[in-house]
């Protein structure tokens, strides 16, 4: 099989059935937006999750009359625990920032002396995220003589921890059926398009042309097409990214165009998915030329 045939007759082909190939280049671009925007809806929803876990981190409030060293020493002990991939240190004059930032009152022209305590902000990955790991950390934390108090919304943890839950469920349920209904939408406008190359392939079979030597062009529109639907299906996304931006509807967290590897998925996806889509509507096309 010469590889020039192949990929002379795989462009000529284009040529011939430019309608249907061009339909069929709009198909796959739309499954592979729906499948891309479905992805980064999840991450996205995930993204602001996580951003909420500021809210629940765990608060170790320090015992205002320790000093610097301890502190220091306190700090050092705090961070030997596995699973704490961020500890931010809140000093006395935090405190009150962040009071007034949030009930718009200065604490220092209410009181002559600030009585908000210095502390340490804690934040655990997700492998020892779980409300036992964390009353297990507070127990042994309580323990030191320099730490006054340790704040845990728990409630706010176990509410958090149920979205994520609950969004991982149905994220992968709905991004099942989005591939589900990709393949076969796909597929019913590559049928389409094998089918306005019936006679092609009824005279290269009538010239005794083998299955292979008859596939082997198609499989190359195949993936030539899935490619320029998976470039136009991460244009799209992108423009439409910008377009949220640049009115000021959104500005999403998480973009296309930060995700390499669903770039990369993308692309891969949609060349197997016509590749594959056209062997197999031409595989049934063989079954009815003699």
């Amino acid at each position: 099989m010469k590889l020039g045939y192949i990929i002379r007759e795989g462009i000529i082909g284009i040529r011939r059935a430019i309608f249907p190939f061009m339909n069929s280049v709009f198909s796959v671009t739309i499954s592979l937006v729906l499948v891309g925007v479905g992805v980064l809806a999840v991450d996205n929803g995930l993204q602001y999750l996580g951003d909420l876990q500021a809210d629940y981190d765990l608060e170790i409030f320090i015992d205002s009359d320790a000093g610097e060293s301890q502190k220091r020493e306190l700090a050092k002990d705090i961070t030997e625990y596995p699973g704490i991939i961020r500890m931010e240190y809140l000093s006395k004059e935090d405190a009150a920032a962040l009071y007034n930032a949030e009930f718009g009152e200065d604490v220092l022209s209410l009181l002559d002396d600030n009585p908000l305590p210095s502390s340490f902000r804690v934040t655990f990955d997700e492998n020892h995220l779980s409300a036992s790991y964390i009353q297990s950390f507070i127990q042994a934390v309580e323990r030191f003589e320099t730490v006054d108090e340790v704040m845990f919304r728990k409630d706010l943890f176990d509410r958090v921890q149920g979205i994520l839950k609950a969004i991982y469920l149905v994220a992968a349920a709905a991004i099942f059926l989005i591939i589900l209904s990709t393949v076969f939408l796909t597929a019913n406008n590559l049928r389409l398009m094998i089918l306005a190359r019936y006679e092609f392939i009824e005279t290269v079979r009538l010239l005794g042309a083998s299955d292979l030597m008859v596939k082997a062009p198609f499989f190359l529109e195949g993936g030539i097409l899935g490619f320029i639907g998976g470039i136009l299906a991460v244009l799209t996304i992108a423009g439409f990214e910008w377009s949220l931006a640049y009115a000021h509807i959104i500005d999403l967290p998480v973009r296309v165009i930060d995700h390499p590897e669903l770039i990369i998925g993308l692309l891969l996806f949609g060349v197997s998915l016509s590749s594959l889509g056209v062997l197999k509507a031409v595989r049934r096309m063989l079954r009815f030329v003699a």
